[in-house]
């Protein structure tokens, strides 16, 4: 009997692996947030297929769990939240302004908030809100330092100015005013207090011309847990409602977080080996006395990072044992030691999930590879499918139909 098989599959589906939420760590985190902020509004930032976790189901547990606000990069993200039935406000901040896009158009048709960061996005916005009958809903955003989107503050006199134009004319509403900050993640750089005080001065700026935003929101997951003085009219909280680390001195279990992701596989094949044994290309790693290897049926096509050789660990029944050689296409090897005994293929092998249950984290992959745990959540493939449970690691049963044929590796 394979451990934690509880997971329903269809009959006619073999997994190789799986992606697991627990979507009661996602509800349970951005209530934990709420409590540290006092900030009106609470944004839950679902971009990037909800950071790998599943866009809609995400999202709707998060305004289960009173977020009034969703956030995304991608304007076909926040279609699909409405398409979805979802109601709430929704910012989306990433498209190509063209007054024949058909995707703008739809955004404001489904009364999504849209980002203006250039007098050029505000004259295509206008010109098809205009067609519409109705003014486009708009957050004008500041470039503080980060040098990607929002006016910088050189052009944020002309920026409002038309702003306040295209109000009159019945066009647009700007409903907030945001930046995001290029130190973030270190939230005591004072690079930070410099761009909130430059933020602080746009604000006036708007208001001299005319407008009267509801929400100016600044704060992203690292400034929710660690400066509430820059909370203001809402926060927008990203990595932590997935119970990451948003910044490396911020360790989530110290605020009530945990990760509601795991990714899991099945163990299907365990060998013996001599020392001296190369193991997998180019033989970058070879045993050093008689030892046990595990085969793990993920590689890099399903977004497991080749960094990870020899960096990193998985956990099979309860042991943490090493990655051992060249990650391939779609497996790689595990070092079960030199005795395997307690390990037997079909076992769950847990590649990343909740520190708390013995497992690496996704913050842990990360660090191996030089990065950080959200690199490593939003590089997994769309081909693993995605199960959602309260328990992060019930999983699937792995056992091969019975009628399904033995594939031959490539």
């Amino acid at each position: 009997m394979r451990r934690n098989a509880h997971y329903q599959e269809a009959a006619t589906t073999a997994l190789s692996g799986q992606v697991n939420v627990d979507l009661s760590a996602i509800s349970d985190n951005i209530q934990a947030l709420k409590k540290r902020t006092s900030a009106p509004h609470f944004m839950a930032v679902v971009k990037g297929n909800a950071y790998g976790h599943g866009l809609v189901e995400v999202a709707r547990t998060a305004v289960d769990a009173g977020a009034d606000w969703l956030g995304t990069a991608q304007l076909s993200e926040a279609i699909e939240l409405r398409k979805a039935g979802i109601t709430i406000p929704i910012l989306s901040w990433l498209y190509l302004a063209s007054q024949t896009s058909a995707t703008i158009l739809e955004a404001l048709e489904n009364d999504i908030d849209v980002s203006l960061g250039s007098v050029n996005q505000l004259e295509v916005l206008a010109g098809i809100a205009k067609r519409l009958g109705r003014p486009a809903v708009v957050h004008l955003e500041l470039d503080s330092g980060l040098s990607r989107g929002g006016a910088r503050k050189e052009d944020w006199a002309e920026l409002v100015g038309q702003a306040r134009e295209a109000e009159l004319d019945g066009t647009l509403r700007v409903r907030g005013l945001w930046t995001h900050l290029a130190w973030a993640d270190v939230p005591a750089h004072p690079g930070n207090a410099s761009a909130v005080a430059e933020f602080e001065d746009a604000v006036g700026q708007a208001r001299q011309a005319g407008l009267t935003p509801e929400l100016r929101h600044v704060s992203s997951s690292a400034n929710i847990l660690d400066r509430p003085e820059f909370h203001f009219d809402m926060v927008r909280a990203g990595l932590a409602i997935y119970g990451l680390a948003p910044a490396d001195h911020l360790n989530p279990a110290d605020f009530g977080l945990r990760p509601a992701l795991s990714v899991t596989a099945p163990l299907v094949m365990v060998k013996k080996v001599p020392a001296g044994t190369g193991v997998s290309y180019e033989h970058q790693a070879i045993t050093y006395e008689p030892r046990y290897l595990g085969l793990i049926p993920l590689g890099y096509a399903d977004g497991i990072p080749k960094g990870i050789s020899g960096r990193s660990v998985v956990n099979i029944a309860g042991r943490s044992v090493p990655v051992i050689g060249k990650v391939c296409m779609d497996q790689f090897m595990v070092d079960l030691g030199p005795d395997a005994s307690g390990i037997a293929v079909g076992d769950t092998a847990v590649l990343f999930g909740d520190p708390a249950s013995g497992a690496a984290s996704a913050d842990d992959w990360g660090a191996a590879i030089g990065s950080h745990g959200d690199e490593i959540i939003n590089r997994i493939a769309p081909r693993l499918p995605r199960a959602y449970a309260n328990t992060a690691y019930e999983c699937p049963d792995y056992q091969e139909p019975a009628t399904a044929g033995q594939d031959n590796d490539a």
